[in-house]
């Protein structure tokens, strides 16, 4: 039982069954690599499709550069020469990538320096430091877009890793720091697209270990061994520092969530509001600015002994309190606090919208439904005509809309169509037709259509 187990997982979770030729696999990585002709112009037109994505703050555009970005080639064939031993291919790709970050850095300060538009919203904002999430979806992303990339139908997968990757926005807001002279955003931009590189590389080169790729051979097994072992050498230069910038990630990550979770229970009082807050975890720093009624030295005291209770035993603690200690710092923290709430509260209200539209979608696509039509439902509304016309035996209810005229409303006429035993006399009609428009509300003209059943 514990052996077929195994086996049922082996087959589900098999990646060979469905990869692609492996010349085709290849071939597929080395178009990747270049950059020039088609590759390079796309490339400068998804980097200014970013730019004015940021620039304007708008997610679509970011989104549509990163889906038509060419950025991913390089990076996936140096992860991929280098597991499959092809050191030819290592080299191409590190050398189009430093060209294709070049170019998107250049192009984008270009664009920045030339646009009218100066201020960094959100969007750009979110690009200036990496978290550990970013490390996280790099390395699961890249794995997937390997994955996507060695199979004969290689599906959403690849432009799916390019969305969630994000390799274009970093380059464009490095080059919105180098335009701007906002030399924090250049280098907090630049280290979120090495993170972003060199753990999609380091993704695809664990996932074409597995898979039986073949190896490139050599003549001379000394120089195979060289090879080989230069390869290995190169992975682990560039997976070892990774992993130590991850590791910093999660440890500056869980500083700040613990720096906020310090702040909100032991500063936020009743009568005392924080104003702003400055978390810096390399420096293991917390500044906080208070208004309202002050706290005692007691209460500093107090609160500077619950450090530790929240894993902050080093952290320094600096309370300010009064908006005369208000300085330049807090200004630019309570405008990225602001853009931030606004980008927040818009995602929250477009979300609302398209639950809203998909729920009018879906009344829409339903001709009886009871909130157009003011009557109630098609079964229930046929029972009670039959209650007072016995000889009606079908009944359906569905909707006429005349598209409005300069600035008319569209009309909408209620149209019934009944299916009787007998004819109804005219009089039982008329007395049926005032009944229907009666139990509509009067919200709808009510069209009667009668017609006899033909006996069988």
């Amino acid at each position: 039982m514990h052996v077929r187990f195994l086996t049922w997982l082996r087959q589900r979770f098999d990646l060979s069954h469905d990869m692609a030729d492996p010349a085709r696999i290849v071939a597929g990585v080395e178009e990747g690599i270049s950059f020039r002709g088609t590759n390079l112009w796309v490339l400068i037109f998804a980097i200014l499709v970013a730019s004015v994505g940021l620039n304007v703050n708008s997610t679509a555009v970011i989104i549509g550069a990163m889906l038509i970005s060419p950025l991913m080639g390089p990076i996936v064939g140096i992860g991929f020469g280098a597991a499959t031993a092809e050191v030819e291919l290592v080299r191409r790709g590190l050398k189009n990538l430093f060209i294709a970050a070049g170019i998107s850095l250049l192009v984008s300060a270009l664009y920045f320096r030339l646009t009218p538009l100066t201020d960094a919203g959100s969007e750009l904002l979110a690009r200036t430091q990496p978290t550990t999430w970013d490390v996280l979806i790099a390395l699961f992303g890249g794995a997937a877009g390997a994955v996507g990339l060695t199979r004969r139908s290689r599906g959403n997968a690849v432009p799916g890793v390019a969305i969630a990757t994000a390799l274009m926005p970093p380059l464009c807001t490095a080059g919105y720091g180098l335009a701007t002279a906002h030399w924090s955003y250049l280098f907090g931009a630049l280290y979120l697209f090495f993170i972003n590189s060199v753990f999609i590389s380091l993704a695809t080169f664990l996932v074409a270990r597995v898979l039986p790729l073949p190896h490139h051979t050599f003549v001379s097994r000394q120089r195979a061994r060289r090879v080989q072992l230069s390869i290995w050498a190169a992975a682990l230069l560039t997976g070892g520092p990774s992993v130590y910038l991850a590791a910093r990630i999660v440890q500056r990550t869980v500083f700040a969530h613990n720096a906020q979770r310090f702040v909100d229970e032991q500063l936020n009082l009743p009568g005392t509001f924080v104003v702003t807050r400055r978390v810096e975890a390399d420096t293991r720093t917390i500044n906080v600015l208070l208004t309202g009624e002050p706290l005692t030295r007691t209460q500093l005291r107090q609160a500077r002994q619950q450090l530790v209770h929240y894993r902050l035993p080093n952290a320094q603690l600096t309370v300010r309190q009064g908006l005369a200690q208000l300085d330049s710092a807090d200004a630019q923290t309570m405008r990225n606090s602001l853009l931030e709430d606004v980008r927040s509260r818009n995602e929250q209200t477009l979300a609302s919208y398209d639950t809203r539209l998909a729920q009018l979608q879906q009344i829409l696509t339903q001709p009886d439904n009871p909130a157009l039509t003011g009557l109630p439902a098609t079964p229930v509304l046929l029972r009670e005509v039959q209650a007072e016309h016995p000889a009606v035996r079908q009944l359906g209810v569905s909707r006429v809309v005349r598209p409005a005229a300069d600035s008319l409303r569209a009309d909408t006429t209620v149209v019934v169509s009944v299916r009787t035993a007998r004819p109804l006399p005219a009089a039982e009609q008329q007395r049926l037709r005032q009944w229907l428009s009666v139990r509509g509300g009067g919200k709808h003209p009510v069209l009667l259509l009668l017609e006899e059943r033909t006996p069988r």
